[in-house]
């Protein structure tokens, strides 16, 4: 895929966020999945550039952060293909896709506070997907001081691989001895 080819993804579906969602549309797991099929995400042959893979997951994190104004739900391929495409970009994309997984929420649980006053979010600023990715340097030292949106998932049970996948792929871990030496 070219970035001329991308360039009319976005054409065609900048509509669709702009027009659709704000009209009140709500998008099937079917036109998710056309999205990332549309992006060539999950595909085996050949590798995109590295612009062409910036250009897409800025453009996945736009999506995420239209999805969060109107508080949609994310299917789990979709969420998958974000934290996917962040983990084969590396650097800062990987970065945001594992905050993007820390950020995940289960979109059939509430929260309740039981006991404790309400968290105070008076002091802290309200920062986008997009956002974090674009000026992650001027964030990166006062990451406590930011409120990130929280990522909406709807996962079934066929998706539950694909997803933890995904996850393993962005998870900073801490690297120990894999064996115990006999």
């Amino acid at each position: 895929m070219t970035i001329s080819i991308f360039s009319e993804l976005t054409r065609v579906f900048d509509p669709f966020q702009d027009n659709l969602l704000r009209r009140g549309f709500i998008p099937s797991k079917d036109t998710l999945q056309i999205i990332v099929n549309s992006l060539g995400l999950f595909q085996k042959k050949g590798v995109p550039s590295a612009d062409e893979g910036n250009m897409k997951f800025k453009y996945l994190l736009t999506l995420l952060d239209a999805f969060d104004k109107r508080k949609l739900q994310i299917s789990g391929q979709f969420y998958a293909a974000i934290l996917s495409e962040g983990a084969r970009l590396t650097g800062l994309e990987r970065k945001v896709a594992s905050m993007i997984s820390q950020f995940k929420t289960d979109a059939g649980q509430k929260k309740v506070h039981v006991g404790e006053s309400l968290p105070t979010s008076e002091a802290k600023l309200n920062v986008s997907w997009v956002e974090i990715l674009n000026d992650y340097s001027l964030f990166k030292d006062r990451l406590d001081e930011i409120i990130l949106p929280p990522v909406r998932v709807k996962t079934n049970e066929r998706e539950i691989r694909q997803v933890l996948f995904a996850e393993r792929g962005v998870s900073y871990a801490r690297r120990g001895n894999a064996r115990a030496v006999r």
